[in-house]
């Protein structure tokens, strides 16, 4: 999955081993499910809510509202049906991020299907799990996410590094709600609302953990498969510890690539004479020593906040997802950084964090870590395992190893557990539709053999690649890539095995 390993994250989870056993289509579906929506107008998109259960086996016990948005099809007489989308996080809320997305899909796929997308439970607008207030949420991203020396380690694996327990203030104000929302309900949530929306077959479009979402649709639901776009696998198969090496040689490599890329380039922001390497080492150094930089607000004004450390660190993670936007976009903010201006290095960070120019924060942070122990748990290590993985981590990735390998892994004991049969199990998925599964070679955040491991989980399922740097393939990057997900999507069409596309 993208990690998000600052403060809130680290006092957490990361995702963990896959033990549990699954569970079949038959488990916990509920009552029959509403047969339409009430959609109201909201900007450009239509909007309603559909109630579901907060638990399915009380199908008729509390009920949660699931925020949902939608674009209706621009050739309504030639509707293939629903698109569903999920933008992954875990805890990406889709109404937000739908309206700016829906213009990336290509035009016929925007002409033969209604878009639709969601807030997961937890998420967003569907009763949101709280922890901390946004002032809080400023001071916790501030944090020094690296230790200066191994005599702050100790802080770091009990969390008191940081400036607030957030594992105890998420279950002071959500309690067992956080058991609740785990990527099985997700499923049977949007089981109710393909059928809320008319739909006898679910159409899908999962990126990042919304390939794990749906995976255990298809296992859940088979025979309700239409076409399904699993897009950056999330490798099903890693327990904790794999991914969290993933994710930091994934991230250094593409980091190793950008400034390789800018070292070829004269017109980089950032070529630095041709060894950008160095100049990213010199001002790593001078944050790593307590440098803190001016920045302004959205209007131009000099604001009251400055980017230090964790500014510099979180601003490289989150260029690097996206190379065509995020490469040019993180030059430009180092070239800054190094004239003493921390506006867009800022800027980067905030957007990875949720934070909106009015200093108000989105929930992913706070809802990433239950949404991952709901899924999967995994034991926090000992103290000496997670010292000896720092240290292998911070000698092998001289720029992103201390970062990363200072998040502790596991589950915090303290958080509401669901029962043993709602945690993933060994997703596999048989007598479905074809699925369509996209793996890019070099993604920083779900690598590539996610995408093979998923492609081999799903029986008679295709893999589509993409040779490139950066995370999610579909939709504006490749041609090739919307060519081949569009026949699919349209015609039912697999691309040719081995399809590779650059």
């Amino acid at each position: 999955m993208p990690v998000r390993l600052h403060a809130c994250l680290a006092a957490l989870v990361v995702v963990s081993s896959l033990l549990a056993m699954p569970v079949t289509a038959s488990a916990h579906t509920g009552a029959a499910a509403p047969t339409g929506l009430s959609w109201k107008k909201c900007g450009r998109n239509q909007c309603s809510v559909l109630q579901v259960p907060v638990d399915y086996t009380q199908p008729d016990g509390e009920q949660v509202g699931i925020a949902v948005i939608r674009r209706p099809a621009t050739d309504q007489q030639h509707k293939l049906g629903s698109l569903l989308v999920n933008f992954g996080g875990p805890g990406e809320a889709g109404t937000t991020t739908f309206p700016s997305f829906v213009g990336q899909l290509p035009a016929e796929v925007r002409a033969r299907y209604d878009l639709v997308s969601f807030d997961p439970r937890g998420v967003g607008a569907s009763r949101p799990i709280r922890c901390v207030d946004d002032k809080t949420h400023d001071a916790l991203d501030a944090a020094d996410p690296t230790p200066n020396s191994d005599a702050e380690l100790p802080s770091y694996y009990d969390g008191t590094h940081y400036p607030v327990d957030l594992v105890a203030a998420c279950v002071a104000k959500n309690g067992t709600w956080l058991a609740d929302v785990g990527s099985r309900d997700v499923a049977r949530d949007m089981d109710r609302l393909r059928a809320a929306l008319g739909d006898p077959k679910l159409n899908y479009l999962g990126y990042s953990y919304g390939t794990v979402i749906g995976a255990v649709y298809a296992q859940m639901f088979p025979t309700r498969v239409g076409h399904l776009v699993l897009d950056s696998a999330v490798n099903l198969s890693d327990n904790a510890l794999d991914e969290q090496r993933s994710d930091v040689a994934g991230f250094e490599h593409a980091l190793d690539a950008f400034l390789a890329d800018c070292a070829a380039r004269t017109k980089c922001d950032f070529h630095s004479g041709g060894d950008p390497a160095s100049a990213l080492r010199t001002l790593q150094g001078r944050f790593e020593a307590g440098l803190t930089l001016p920045t302004a607000d959205a209007h131009g004004r000099r604001s009251t906040r400055e980017a230090g450390v964790s500014a510099f660190y979180t601003a490289l993670i989150s260029a690097l997802y996206d190379k065509q936007f995020g490469w040019p976009t993180l030059a430009q903010g180092l070239h800054f950084a190094e004239q003493g201006d921390g506006t867009l290095l800022l800027a980067l960070a905030d957007s990875y964090d949720g934070r909106h120019d009015d200093g108000t924060y989105d929930n992913i942070d706070e809802a990433i870590g239950e949404i991952t122990c709901d899924d999967r748990e995994d034991p926090v290590p000992s103290f000496a395992d997670y010292v000896a993985e720092y240290h292998r981590e911070a000698a092998a990735y001289p720029f992103l190893g201390a970062f990363i390998g200072s998040t502790v892994l596991g589950c915090d004991p303290r958080l509401p557990r669901p029962p043993a049969s709602e945690q993933l199990g060994d997703v596999r998925a048989t007598g479905t539709a074809p699925i369509l599964v996209v793996g890019t070679t070099d993604d920083p955040a779900t690598s590539y053999a996610g995408a093979q491991d998923l492609q081999q989980r799903l029986a008679g399922s295709r893999l589509l690649t993409f040779v490139s740097t950066e995370h999610t393939a579909y939709g504006g990057k490749s041609a090739c890539i919307d060519r081949a997900v569009d026949g699919y999507l349209l015609r039912s069409a697999l691309p040719r095995v081995g399809t590779r596309c650059h």
